[in-house]
């Protein structure tokens, strides 16, 4: 079983009367909760991954619902349908490409293991179809009066769909369109988390890699020709070669693995290919694809000024790009468009019959478990942590960061989706593109797409080209943008190759500190962003707790922390304790070494490269802490005298 996740003194889900609960639970990923009012105000929002530091984890949803005050929910709303209804009709005039032969519709239905998690539920249960529940997670988040609404992911178990085109309206809600049937249509987004695992990435977790990498390459003819074969006529055996573990399991988590045996004729296909322009096709070829839908819906006579889209193939912000610039007014994304989104937009959907439903535009995503200061300042002092309290703390994170140090942040309510959004975020300079190298280096990652930048909202016509359809979903972080010659010779580290950058505008209203932040880092250095990246360690979710912050900061060696409702953390002056965050870090990688792991088991092909780099990480562990020995008395370059009291 993993770890006790819910502990009352941490934070409370403390709703108002007549809420509606929303659960995402697929037996296999993004298990999630949300909880809106009856006017369809959102309240909170967690994913299991965030308590429980399993990423994407898919398990039962046991201790979260064991915490919810169930005397003030009126119903729940569940993102999926109770059981699988076949129908035999479902042609659409949309998606251009047919399976070579349709699935059964055996395999689209979930095990008893489904209903087993949601018995639990003491109260009346509404199930919502799982591209309705992706629609509302996006259109009533909008502030759109209409628009058209996109869902397009990998589908759900007891769903025949898996996207669709929507109406929506305020007056008269969600209405489907037209609706990709599992059954019958090829999916995109198995082709792409196909070339995700032929690459070496982790299927249902890269494919954010595999759009970094595509800015480096150039579509080709040959990689089209090879993945249109692949799409049109291989599809079942790319499904094939990709499966799910321990599914409905209360103990392991779910996982998605390539089967290497299965990969090995494909490997053979791009023989002489370089991932790069791999990955450049790849990319060209499913924003054709969207496009091409979304041309065949305007030849339907299905338009609108406005779209708004959700699903998991919409976490790529440069097929978001290009349907922003294919005709539309204005473009909305879902900030949480993955499937932890469905909880809130399914707690929407069954809330939006009410009288008295209506939804504010989302402004923020700070949704996620908040800590008192109390808990933040007992877990400093247990580990013996020096602070100092910054008599200002946003001027003395802007002169750190003017300085060159990188500052961690910790403050107020988590958020909610996959975007760190300021609250559980690292900052640093965008002025030199070896940033990038730094912090990968620290953080332990393999990204290709350069960071992201958080620029003040007023400041977004100098740094952006047309900014005013996407400006919403620029609060959010989820679609990229032209750069102007001034963004792009101010900042560097942030822009991508190709000009673009996916930045987050940073509002007053929204977020105090990091508005005055960026506001007071303009005055000393006359920039106009800084990098915004999430505070993780590799391959483990945004942190959550203070106990998540305090440990995620020492193993990656950043310079500060800021931690709200405590002070600002020097990494320089904290040496012993960085040495006993690392030295229990060497005894988990090495615990891991010997008992191995589930992903080994199933990966042969590359366990010797799994083994050689965890030796590598242990290595260097061990060669950072022996530094840290030797220089623990170095006095630190970044010390600020702007303190009004320090930690005992």
């Amino acid at each position: 079983m993993y770890r006790s996740i819910i502990d009352p003194i941490d934070f409370l889900i403390n709703p108002p009367s007549g809420c509606i609960l929303g659960v995402n639970y697929s037996g296999m990923h993004d298990s999630a909760i949300a909880i809106v009012t009856p006017k369809g105000d959102p309240v909170f929002a967690v994913s299991l991954e965030r308590l429980s530091r399993f990423k994407q984890d898919g398990r039962p949803l046991h201790e979260l619902l064991n915490a919810i005050p169930w005397d003030r929910i009126d119903k729940v709303a569940v993102s999926a349908p109770e059981f699988l209804q076949e129908r035999h009709d479902n042609k659409s005039k949309l998606h251009p490409t047919l399976l070579p032969q349709p699935r059964l519709a055996a395999t689209l239905a979930h095990g008893q293991g489904f209903l087993d998690a949601l018995n639990m539920i003491p109260c009346e249960k509404v199930f919502v179809g799982h591209e309705e529940a992706h629609a509302s997670s996006a259109f009533w988040g909008s502030g759109f009066e209409e628009s058209l609404c996109l869902t397009y992911d990998g589908g759900m178990c007891n769903d025949l769909w898996f996207g669709g085109l929507y109406r929506c309206s305020k007056t008269d809600g969600i209405r489907p369109l037209d609706k990709f049937d599992a059954l019958q249509y090829v999916k995109v987004t198995t082709l792409y988390s196909f070339v995700t695992a032929l690459l070496g990435f982790m299927p249902l977790r890269h494919e954010g890699k595999i759009t970094g990498l595509a800015a480096y390459g150039k579509p080709t003819d040959r990689c089209n020709n090879l993945l249109k074969k692949w799409f049109e006529q291989d599809s079942v055996e790319l499904e094939m070669s990709l499966h799910w573990i321990n599914c409905y399991d209360h103990y392991s988590p779910p996982q998605l693995l390539p089967n290497p045996a299965k990969l090995l004729p494909f490997r053979a296909q791009i023989e002489g290919i370089d991932r790069e322009e791999l990955a450049a096709t790849l990319q060209d070829f499913s924003e054709r694809h969207i496009l091409q839908i979304l041309s065949n819906a305007r030849s339907a006579g299905w338009e609108s000024s406005n779209i708004c889209l959700a699903g998991g193939l919409f976490a790529n912000v440069k097929i978001n790009q290009r349907v922003a610039e294919s005709g539309f007014n204005r473009l909305f994304v879902a900030p949480p468009m993955t499937d932890e989104g469905t909880a809130l937009g399914a707690a929407w959907f069954a809330a939006s019959g009410a009288k008295q439903f209506n939804p504010q535009p989302l402004r923020s995503m700070f949704l996620g478990p908040s800590y008192p200061a109390e808990k933040a300042l007992t877990a400093v002092e247990k580990e013996g942590i020096k602070f100092n309290v910054p008599a200002v703390p946003a001027e003395t994170i802007a002169e750190l960061l003017a300085q060159g140090a990188v500052v961690a942040i910790f403050q107020g309510a988590a958020e909610f989706g996959p975007r760190a959004l300021g609250n559980r975020s690292i900052l640093a300079q965008a002025t030199k593109t070896s940033i990038n190298q730094n912090l990968n280096a620290r953080l332990n990652r393999t990204e290709f797409m350069p960071f992201a930048p958080m620029t003040r909202e007023e400041d977004a016509e100098i740094c952006y080209y047309g900014i005013d359809r996407v400006r919403h979903s620029l609060e959010f972080m989820t679609v990229t943008v032209y750069c102007t010659e001034i963004m792009r010779q101010m900042c560097p580290a942030v822009v991508h190759v190709d000009g673009t950058a996916r930045p987050q505008l940073v509002s007053a209203a929204v977020h105090p500190l990091i508005h005055q932040v960026l506001t007071h880092y303009k005055n000393l250095t006359g920039k106009l962003a800084i990098v915004n990246t999430s505070f993780n360690v590799h391959e483990e979710p945004i942190v959550c707790s203070p106990e998540d912050a305090l440990r995620g900061f020492f193993e990656s060696g950043l310079d500060y922390l800021y931690m709200e409702g405590v002070g600002l953390i020097s990494f320089a002056e904290n040496m012993q304790v960085t040495i006993q965050y690392l030295q229990e870090k060497i005894k988990r990688q090495n615990h891991k070494s010997k008992s191995g792991s589930s992903m080994d088991e199933f990966l042969g092909a590359t366990l010797f490269e799994q083994t050689e780099r965890l030796e590598l990480v242990s290595k260097a562990l061990v060669e950072r802490t022996q530094e840290l020995v030797e220089t623990r008395d170095a006095p630190n370059p970044f010390r600020t005298n702007r303190t009004a009291g320090a930690g005992q």
